[in-house]
């Protein structure tokens, strides 16, 4: 065992391909010391990749919740999950959805930095419906926004690699780039949506409506004030979302840069801006929707405030989609003893986990993973602790 700082080092010896295998060489930690090893496997990826090195420290006895990624004993190996069901709860998966007790789980703003995955960020992939937007490279300028007519830059999935052309449609599906080879059938993912960094030059005074498209739903932000807003919006668990907030110009302090030299905050929102109930799956068409931003200038009795132009520059403009979970072929419903807890990977196709070896007793939880998994397949201009 080496040791550096307050961290032990542990050893890591991956023994079954499809879970993440630690063992503790001849180290028993008596302490609450932070544990750390190295990951193999891809059941917890694109979070957490082969080769990362994670910590896990021991806290309070069950002190764990729901989606906290965990390092828990099974057999004779340490390995690591994410917690989904808790003691005497019901979970099910259905149509790529987790329900607990009946009731779908939705996620935060912050939980979709973790389980959202980038299918497109292609400037390329977008088109000007409304002849208002010009694009210059990686980004889209709308010079003269109208207070007449909404100006729509509309994702194009004829244009996107990432968006498979069938018969019936044009769709997305929830393959793992990360895995070399796979040989299931593939799902159809309908909960996908748009991220988009707006950098609005607006008058004092005026004011400007941005909205975002995702099929027939339409959701609206109106802004008073210049400055660089981001927008996540989207279809996610049984909703229409929307989160937008202001991206600060100046670097306060604990706050950070992306790879992209883009200066973003270091936290998401903790709720959304707005959540629309939508209909059920088994509604909806599974060709891609209509995805669109769209901007408008606001009136006051017909009239602008200012004379001035509005402008607004679209920036890291994405398309993303939410984490589609898998039951077994033989199982969809699972029944949480007392004291015990069902764990899940992140990579459903590549992870063995509680659908296949049942639930795990909560003490065999050796601790909480110390960082939020890194996504980098999500939209790079969202920061990461």
């Amino acid at each position: 065992m080496k040791s550096s700082g307050t961290k032990s080092f542990v050893n890591i010896r991956f023994v079954i391909t499809i879970l993440l295998g630690l063992i503790v060489l001849g180290c028993e930690n008596q302490s609450n010391t932070p544990l750390s090893g190295r990951v193999q496997g891809m059941s917890m990826a694109p979070g957490f990749q082969d080769g990362d090195v994670i910590s896990w420290q021991r806290g309070e006895e069950n002190s764990f919740s729901r989606y906290a990624p965990v390092v828990c004993q099974f057999k004779e190996e340490l390995i690591i999950k994410r917690v989904i069901g808790l003691p005497e709860e019901s979970v099910r998966i259905t149509d790529g959805e987790l329900f607990i007790n009946g009731e779908i789980i939705r996620k935060s703003p912050q939980l979709l930095k973790q389980f959202g995955l980038m299918i497109d960020d292609q400037a390329d992939s977008w088109r000007d419906s409304t002849h208002s937007w010009i694009q210059t490279n990686n980004r889209w300028s709308c010079n003269h926004v109208s207070s007449k007519h909404t100006s729509w830059l509309e994702f194009s999935p004829e244009s996107s690699l990432s968006v498979l052309h069938n018969e019936d449609g044009l769709r997305v599906y929830d393959d793992a780039s990360w895995l070399m080879e796979e040989t299931r059938s593939l799902n159809s993912v309908q909960d996908i949506g748009i991220s988009v960094v707006l950098d609005i030059r607006l008058q004092e005074g005026n004011s400007l409506e941005v909205l975002v498209k995702n099929g027939q739903d339409i959701a609206r932000v109106v802004v008073k004030r210049q400055g660089q807003l981001a927008v996540i919006a989207g279809r996610l668990d049984g909703q229409f979302v929307i989160a937008a907030w202001p991206i600060p110009r100046k670097r306060p302090a604990g706050e950070i840069y992306d790879d992209r030299n883009k200066y973003v905050r270091s936290e998401l929102p903790a709720a959304w801006s707005a959540r629309l109930n939508v209909p059920n799956k088994k509604n909806l068409a599974h060709s891609v929707p209509t995805l669109a931003v769209g901007i408008k200038s606001l009136s006051v009795q017909g009239k602008l405030l200012s004379d001035e132009p509005c402008i607004v520059k679209a920036e890291a403009v994405c398309v993303w989609r939410d984490i589609y979970w898998l039951a077994t072929p033989n199982k969809t419903k699972w029944n949480v003893p007392k004291d015990h807890i069902f764990v899940l990977g992140d990579c459903p196709a590549a992870s063995r986990d509680s659908r296949h070896w049942g639930c795990l007793p909560c003490d065999a939880i050796q601790g909480k993973v110390l960082r939020e998994p890194f996504f980098q397949e999500f939209p790079a201009w969202l920061s990461h602790n």
